[in-house]
């Protein structure tokens, strides 16, 4: 997390639930209620209702309130620059989502050659079953006992937003490219240099994307075909290799290899050799000791 999801998502309250950001924008579960909120949007937003919510109302760019009954995986935009009301009298936990506005329009851009669009509202109460999906599993994520996998996260919300422009703006009636086959040798070269080289650093799917030459949902879906798994499961991958690599090789303090391989700290570093390959950066310290 960091002090610009506070921008980002600034209209929402701190106590309502925990904040993330990545490069493509900030996500938040809330979990709160009865309550009403009013705010001016900063961003583009979007809104998945994780409980369901009898007698929500609400008012867009509007005097007029809607009085409406919300399911489970209802979905509701907010365009940037958007007044919105929203009054819940039961508790709610919901995932909203903040996609800053040239954020959005790059995407828009790589995924469908041109930047400009306008969202396309749905209707009070729709339910998005693929977008509820989404939201589910950015649920998972903050519901995890660890730091987040920032990589993961940037894959969620670059999917979401790619899902929101293809099904909720003015590109819905473009074809959908079905970009077919994995990635060149060259591009699957410059990626895994790419990531090697910043492997330290927060590595985003657009700029993975970018390299490759491809739009950001056509290069997840080559990069698995390719390499048989995720970015962000390959890129946990190399930073465990080259972590348990500086483990038994050198003496460098745990937190200092953590921050070297791309891990928040050394507990999550920790946590993650744990999960990951049965083991710990201090069990192969005491290994390593115990041959010498």
């Amino acid at each position: 997390m960091t002090d610009s999801v506070g921008s980002l998502l600034s209209s929402v309250p701190d106590e309502w639930g925990p904040k993330f950001e990545t490069s493509t924008g900030a996500v938040t579960r809330t979990l709160t209620g009865p309550n009403s909120i009013r705010f001016n949007a900063l961003s583009h937003m979007a809104l998945v209702l994780l409980t369901p919510q009898p007698g929500r109302e609400m008012a867009l760019n509007s005097d007029k309130t809607s009085r409406f009954l919300a399911p489970v995986g209802t979905l509701e935009i907010v365009p940037c620059d958007s007044e919105l009301f929203a009054r819940w009298r039961v508790p709610k936990e919901n995932l909203l989502l903040a996609l800053p506005p040239e954020q959005l329009s790059q995407l828009a851009g790589l995924e469908f050659e041109r930047e400009d669009f306008e969202f396309r509202i749905p209707p009070t109460g729709y339910v998005d079953e693929k977008a509820l999906l989404l939201a589910q599993l950015v649920r998972e994520e903050f519901r995890g006992s660890g730091p987040m996998n920032h990589i993961y996260m940037d894959s969620l919300l670059t999917v979401f937003s790619t899902y929101l422009l293809r099904n909720y703006s003015t590109f819905k009636d473009y074809p959908i490219s079905r970009y077919r086959g994995g990635l060149s040798p060259k591009a699957w070269r410059d990626v895994q240099d790419y990531i090697r080289a910043n492997i330290a650093e927060r590595l985003s799917i657009e700029r993975l994307a970018m390299l490759a030459g491809l739009a950001p949902s056509h290069f997840m879906r080559a990069f698995k075909q390719t390499v048989g798994r995720s970015p962000h499961q390959y890129i946990l991958a190399i930073r465990l290799e080259l972590a348990e690599q500086l483990v038994m090789t050198t003496d460098m303090p745990l937190a200092r290899i953590a921050s070297l391989t791309g891990f928040a700290n050394h507990s999550h570093l920790t946590a993650s050799m744990r999960h990951h390959k049965f083991t710990t950066p201090s069990a192969l310290r005491r290994a390593r000791a115990a041959k010498s």
